[in-house]
């Protein structure tokens, strides 16, 4: 269950491979000191993918920008579980 300011979402677990995958993606958004837009959208799509076996159900009532706060906090939650495996 992730808490975000638009409402609590249970989201799918992440495997290692996802989360070797999603590492793998955000290391792309900051390349060289730059952000890069794109592969930020790229990362916050592979979440939401990832996050929820039907997507568009899940998110069919927010706006692209409560969406982007959404899948940005699923993507925090799912980092904060992959140092708690360290």
């Amino acid at each position: 269950m992730v808490k975000t300011k638009h409402g609590e979402f249970n989201v799918n677990a992440i495997e290692f491979g996802e989360r070797r995958e999603m590492h793998r993606l955000e290391m792309k958004v900051y390349w060289k000191d730059e952000f890069n837009q794109d592969a930020y959208f790229n990362l916050l799509n592979y979440v939401m993918n990832l996050a929820f076996d039907n997507p568009s159900k899940a998110l069919a009532n927010f706006d692209d920008v409560q969406i982007d706060e959404i899948l940005n906090d699923i993507y925090t939650y799912y980092k904060s579980i992959s140092k708690k495996k360290k």
